[in-house]
């Protein structure tokens, strides 16, 4: 019998020809960055793979490719176009099929399925590049599009330098229990900031641990970390949703007969993910796990409105017991060189906050975690700790790394009194 791949093994590893792939100059003024030194009749898997390996190499974060037309990449928060010819249905379905890994993709998508996966390319060198990727059915020309969006995921994993924290930063994202939260936009940095902060876990040599790292789909393999650790016996269990378990809340609850010192929960996104996270987090466990959100006001607001009206009190008071520490980020592209720059908004959930929270109506909360976040609550202690985006962005304008509009967007009004003008 002929053995194929479970559908749900989404990785694909194949080698690419990235002879032809080169480092593109960019024209912003047109927004063109062609990757291919000519657009072939019809593009080949060896053309995709030297058009998306060009991207990487010309620091793209982001490819996205639609039906009938160029596909394009996003380079340092700007889209450019990467080919002069648009790729048509029959093109894009060659792409799908390839980094599907199998030729049920488009009948998985016409039964109106979003498909998230991975896609990873074997170089000549030996290394390997990842993708995060995701692909959904739009309106096209004859009414069934696609559209598939491709992560550059980094080889080496990001260090706590690399994410530009601060070490008292890393002390309060550091608890010994509780639930740890990064909120923000897609593409704001999140997975990015959680990987740095697991990489300081495996490789803290005066507390070792073990890890159960649960993601759809894995980004980060740490395989760059372990292999580097000497007498370690820290340890890290990777598993993706959709390829070993269901779901998130599956994994969580999985994880607790797995001895963890550390729970790694990719996203919170529903009431049952939460719910086992909190769950988790009050028998002693440390959990991570992310949200999206654009304040810490509206990460406490979004977390509360998860839960079922006739349970929300109970299980808010839960929560704010689980909570450790919630930040916010954003990206923000750089005006004094080619890059972004991370802005966080903060608090850390100390007893006297979660005193006054339990105090208060569970409706009332973002309006106090806001006066929190400003600095404007009373009675604070030495053990508080907060950053608004206002007190972020301020310094960073100074210091002419971020744009004034952008200083303005993030900052609010009191951003033009405070400071950027």
């Amino acid at each position: 019998m002929e053995m194929t791949e479970p559908r749900s093994a989404r990785n694909r590893r194949v080698s690419a020809g990235v002879e032809s792939a080169r480092k593109v100059p960019i024209t912003i003024g047109t927004g063109e960055a062609f990757m291919l030194d000519q657009d072939p009749p019809r593009i080949s898997m060896e053309d995709f793979r030297a058009l998306l390996m060009s991207c990487v190499m010309s620091g793209a974060s982001d490819v996205t490719i639609q039906s009938d037309q160029q596909p394009r990449a996003e380079i340092h928060g700007l889209l450019y176009r990467t080919t002069r010819r648009p790729w048509g249905p029959s093109e894009v379905d060659q792409v799908l099929m390839e980094v599907y890994g199998g030729a049920n993709a488009r009948t998985e998508i016409n039964g109106q399925r979003v498909l998230d996966f991975s896609y990873e390319l074997n170089l000549p060198d030996g290394s390997r590049q990842r993708f995060r990727c995701n692909a959904i059915g739009i309106f096209g020309r004859d009414g069934q599009g696609v559209e598939i969006t491709m992560r550059a995921l980094p080889s080496i994993t990001p260090s706590l330098d690399g994410v530009s924290l601060s070490e008292a930063e890393t002390l309060a994202l550091s608890p010994r229990d509780g639930i740890v939260i990064i909120a923000g936009a897609t593409g704001s940095g999140k997975s990015t900031t959680m990987a740095a902060i697991t990489r300081s876990h495996l490789e803290n040599l005066s507390r070792p641990v073990k890890i159960v790292d649960i993601q759809a789909p894995i980004e980060y393999t740490f395989r760059d970390v372990t292999g580097s650790l000497s007498g370690s016996p820290s340890v890290i269990g990777q598993s993706e949703v959709g390829r070993h378990i269901k779901a998130f809340s599956d994994g969580v609850h999985a994880a607790l007969r797995r001895k963890p010192h550390i729970i790694n929960v990719g996203e919170a996104r529903d009431f049952e993910t939460i719910q086992a996270s909190i769950e988790a987090s009050l028998t002693g466990h440390l959990v991570y796990t992310t949200t999206h959100a654009g304040s810490v006001a509206d990460a406490v607001r979004r977390l509360l409105s998860v839960f079922p009206a006739s349970e929300r009190e109970s299980r808010a008071y839960d929560l704010v017991s689980a909570l450790r520490f919630l930040m916010v980020q954003h990206l923000l592209p750089r005006i004094d060189r080619p890059g972004r720059v991370p802005v966080r908004e903060y608090i850390r959930f100390t007893p006297r906050l979660r005193e006054r929270l339990l105090d208060q109506q569970v409706n009332d909360w973002p309006m106090l975690i806001t006066e929190e976040v400003h600095g404007l609550a009373k009675d604070t202690g030495p053990e508080d700790m907060h950053r608004s985006l206002l007190d972020a962005v301020i310094p960073l304008f100074r210091d002419g790394k971020i744009s004034r509009e952008d200083a303005v967007r993030l900052g609010g009004l009191r951003a033009v009194r405070e400071g950027v003008e």
